[in-house]
């Protein structure tokens, strides 16, 4: 008895055994699950930002990848709470097995994100964002519309973005030129938007360089591939800087076909493979940083299709958690002020932009009217140059300084200017003083509003161009070659300050007193080119 007793317990026993081996084993493959589980599905943690800028980034390790890392699809969702307003961007591979992904918080408040992807070690990761307001009182986010002008989110002021040739500047177009150096880049913003006056650069052709940035020229060749990413880290320092600083960078992807700087040239062609996955990269790494606007190239007319271009702009939109105006200039009008050739070209995309040469203020007029509620840019370069073939278009510094006004008292058309270096040294204006003065008087002294819109009919003199602010009573006038300028305010309330700037000179603001409210011819120091400021333009918020 005695033995079978013993034999039984020593089963048991050992069924004791196996049964806490089995269950040690059940554990440590759970805790396996789990492990695996914080590993490729983690909590991102808490952080927090602020409104409109810096952009928040987050990266996330990849380690079990295959196949062509810029082609990994993966996407973080970010919800506003309470409003339950969302952003969807894309992550972006930035080398060896890491991806990672941005935001930028255009709302205050707390918002939550999570990521997707048919990647297990992308998808799954979650976070939260505390998004506080922005300390800085000029801080400003996307570009947006008010009609058809251009504005900023945050500050809601409108803007008519004069911009200079980046190339010009900084001798090249090439990203090498200022990749990683942020003193460069400071210098030049100090040189030509804080004292030039200038609201911004205009990057032409990346062309090659998109994909390799080391290439010596901007040829687009078959070979290229993927997305060189020191191309993207000398735009986003260009663009952030430029942005902090209150101007934006508009960027040509592409240049001419002719020139092989175009994605004709990249195997699959235009909206081929290659062609969408650099569309997805500028989406997922440009998409979340203010401050930039994009034309899809030059002499368009003679390589891509208009519904291409619309493809392309749709595309990156798709892509986007954020919006960036997306255009792409036509081939005129070069002369005239009939627009409607180019009107379902435009349409389509997120602004219009047209090929003026040298154009006046009645076609800078006719091209805002031509399309009702979209912002519009001449999107040719009005350069200043010693010698070319270009001579009928191209520009002095008067045509310069006068255009900029033309633009504005027109009611608001963006351009590209630029003076070539072998002219001028580093690209400098020598009427400066010029350009500041027209940019103090719109910008500094927040005289171009939202609701302005030209009201010549308000002067007896043919030349007399008159911007009217019906919100705030207020008027800027503008003449050339004058002494006098008339102006009829029988409809204003009461007297009204006035106060006339010379714009051939460094800013200085000449009072002129009250002007009473009926028609009136209103007496300059001297003949000039003059512009005017009647009324206070201040906006109650």
């Amino acid at each position: 008895m005695n033995g079978r007793n013993e034999n039984r317990r020593s089963t048991e026993r050992r069924g004791s055994r196996r049964q806490l081996l089995k269950g040690a084993a059940c554990l440590i493959a759970v805790y396996s699950v789990l492990s695996l589980v914080s590993i490729i599905a983690a909590d991102l943690g808490s952080t927090h930002g602020t409104q409109w800028s810096p952009f928040l980034q987050w990266t996330v390790v990849n380690p079990t990848w295959s196949g062509n890392a810029f082609d990994v699809r993966a996407t973080a969702e970010f919800t506003h709470h309470p409003s339950g307003d969302t952003r969807r961007t894309g992550m972006f591979f930035i080398g060896g097995k890491t991806w990672a992904f941005r935001f930028t918080g255009t709302r205050t408040g707390k918002w939550l994100f999570v990521t997707s992807s048919e990647d297990e070690d992308l998808r799954g990761h979650t976070g939260k964002v505390l998004i506080l307001p922005n300390s800085r009182a000029d801080a400003h986010g996307f570009l947006r519309k008010f009609g058809n002008k251009w504005g900023w989110e945050g500050t809601e002021n409108v803007i008519v973005p004069q911009l200079v040739m980046w190339d010009y500047i900084v001798g090249s177009s090439n990203p090498r030129m200022f990749h990683n150096k942020p003193d460069l880049v400071k210098r030049k913003i100090e040189q030509f938007i804080v004292d030039h006056g200038f609201g911004g650069f205009h990057v032409p052709v990346i062309g090659g360089r998109w994909f390799d940035f080391d290439a010596t020229s901007d040829r687009v060749e078959s070979t290229m591939a993927n997305p060189a990413i020191p191309t993207f880290e000398a735009l986003e320092l260009l663009i952030t800087k430029t942005h902090k600083a209150g101007g934006l960078v508009h960027i040509w992807p592409w240049g001419d076909h002719s020139r092989s700087q175009t994605p004709k040239s990249l195997t699959g062609g235009i909206g081929g493979v290659i062609d969408e996955r650099l569309q997805r990269y500028i989406a997922a790494r440009l998409g979340p940083v203010p401050g930039w606007s994009m034309g899809y190239g030059f002499d368009l007319d003679e390589w891509v299709a208009a519904s291409q271009v619309k493809a392309w702009r749709d595309s990156i939109h798709g892509h986007m958690g954020w919006s960036h105006f997306l255009g792409g200039r036509p081939v005129g009008p070069n002369h005239g002020t009939d627009h409607a050739d180019n009107v379902a070209w435009n349409k389509e995309l997120d602004y219009s932009s047209y090929e003026h040469h040298r154009p006046t203020y009645e076609v800078y007029l006719a091209a805002l009217k031509a399309i009702p509620g979209q912002p519009v840019m001449s999107e040719d370069r009005f350069r200043i140059r010693s010698v070319g073939r270009y001579r009928m278009k191209d520009y002095s510094e008067e045509l310069t300084r006068r255009g900029l006004y033309h633009s504005t008292m027109a009611g608001g058309v963006a351009n590209i200017w630029g003076t070539q270096p072998e002219h001028s040294p580093d690209g400098v204006y020598s009427n400066k003083d010029q350009i500041k003065t027209y940019s103090v008087f719109f910008h500094g002294k927040d005289r171009f509003l939202a609701d302005t819109v030209p009201a010549n009919q308000m002067s007896a003199d043919t030349d007399t161009r008159i911007l009217l602010s019906r919100r705030t009573q207020s008027l800027c006038l503008y003449r050339e070659t004058a002494a006098t300028i008339h102006v009829d305010l029988t409809d204003m309330l009461g007297p009204q300050p006035v106060v006339a700037v010379d714009t051939k000179k460094p800013y200085r603001e000449i009072d002129l007193g009250n002007l009473q409210p009926k028609a009136q011819t209103i007496r300059l120091p001297m003949v000039s080119d003059w512009v005017l400021a009647v009324g206070n333009f201040k906006i109650e918020r």
